[in-house]
């Protein structure tokens, strides 16, 4: 069931509709939301999803390539791309015919695995965006990192956007729709236990109390929205 971000879903297809490169980056804090924002935007498209990980450059080459090669060249041999900007390149030359999502997940892994990839990615953009229909996503949890070595002056990425998301919690009125079955005190005391978050949220079981579920959520040290253990 999706839910809320609606501003958000018709911005990124109208945008895709564009007949031109675009460039959105989305970010926000972790369980916020971004990555069921982006399948469902994704959904009937032909997309490229890799979702980078905390290892070598070479490791997230690997799993680079074999996403690309997986969606745009099925039947050719899966041997990993000899270096991030070969597969750049690759992708971009694919996107000058066809329509194309690429979207690289959590961003801050793969640019910390090697200091060069905003450079390189930089560097295909300009010289590819004016004959190029990719769409490309740029997405990450860590606020800080997205903010200044993505959007920020100092970056080599800096002015490259077409447009960007800050993904923030449901507000409460959102957050209510996700359990439509109980009563509306109820449904503030849920927002207030979860913050809004939408991971939280999901975590509710409507076949429980609200004292039940807040117990399960916060008051236990299992619990997905516990900060610290139970005050006994």
């Amino acid at each position: 069931m999706f839910i809320g971000r609606e501003t958000e879903l018709d911005g990124l297809n109208s945008s895709y509709k564009k007949d031109s490169f675009q460039f959105p980056v989305i970010y926000g804090r972790r369980r916020v939301g971004k990555t069921t924002l982006i399948n469902k935007f994704i959904q009937g498209k032909k997309a490229v999803y890799f979702v980078a990980i905390e290892s070598t450059i070479r490791e997230n080459l690997r799993l680079l390539s074999s996403q690309i090669l997986s969606v745009l060249a099925p039947d050719a041999p899966k041997n990993p791309f000899q270096s991030f900007s070969e597969a750049v390149e690759y992708i971009f030359e694919k996107a000058r015919h066809e329509r194309i999502v690429f979207v690289i997940d959590e961003y801050p892994y793969l640019a910390s695995s090697d200091k060069s990839v905003s450079s390189i990615l930089q560097a295909a953009i300009d010289k590819h965006q004016a004959n190029s229909k990719l769409f490309l996503i740029l997405c990450g949890s860590s606020m800080s990192f997205m903010e200044t070595q993505v959007l920020g002056y100092e970056s080599p990425l800096y002015g490259r956007r077409t447009s960007q998301y800050k993904i923030l919690p449901f507000d409460y009125l959102t957050s209510a729709k996700m359990h439509p079955n109980y009563r509306n005190e109820e449904k503030i005391t849920i927002y207030g236990i979860t913050g809004g978050i939408p991971e939280y949220l999901s975590r509710i079981d409507a076949e429980l109390t609200v004292f039940e579920n807040a117990r399960n959520c916060s008051l236990t040290r299992q619990g997905v929205c516990s900060k610290s253990p139970p005050v006994c």
